[in-house]
């Protein structure tokens, strides 16, 4: 996509490449999407933009994806009742399991900054080089 091409608020197919080229996906252009995004090569998700740098060519985006990971902050009470020092912010993270001990995902928004080139109009065809990573499942 060009970068007059990319519009705020609209929501495009981005087809992450299987290959990410130091060269070319720089961290300093990237940010913190670098290893985000190399956990999602090969793959399209939906991205909703929410800028555009047109220096670099990029957008930066929201996704939705799936996790398994909660995080829960405890109360004063329940502090109390654990008997932990008072005021410390405790906070339980794990995983949420069903009635089963089955992990329930649950949907997380994440942002991601991609080269522009990447989003396509999301009722564009698809690839079958690629395969749906959102939680939405977009065809």
């Amino acid at each position: 996509m060009r970068t007059k091409g990319a519009r705020l608020g609209e929501t495009y197919r981005c087809k992450v490449p299987f290959a990410l080229p130091y060269r070319r996906n720089r961290p300093e252009t990237m940010g913190d999407s670098w290893w985000p995004l190399s956990w999602l090569r090969g793959t399209y998700v939906p991205l909703s933009v929410v800028d555009v740098d047109t220096a670099a060519r990029t957008a930066h985006g929201l996704v939705m994806r799936a996790s398994t990971r909660v995080t829960v902050e405890l109360t004063k009470d329940q502090v109390q009742e654990a008997g932990l020092t008072p005021g410390g912010g405790y906070r339980v993270s794990g995983m949420l399991l069903d009635v089963e001990g089955e992990p329930v995902e649950l949907p997380r928004i994440g942002t991601l900054t991609v080269p522009l080139r990447w989003l396509h109009p999301v009722d564009a065809p698809v690839s079958t080089s690629h395969h749906n990573a959102s939680v939405r499942q977009i065809s």
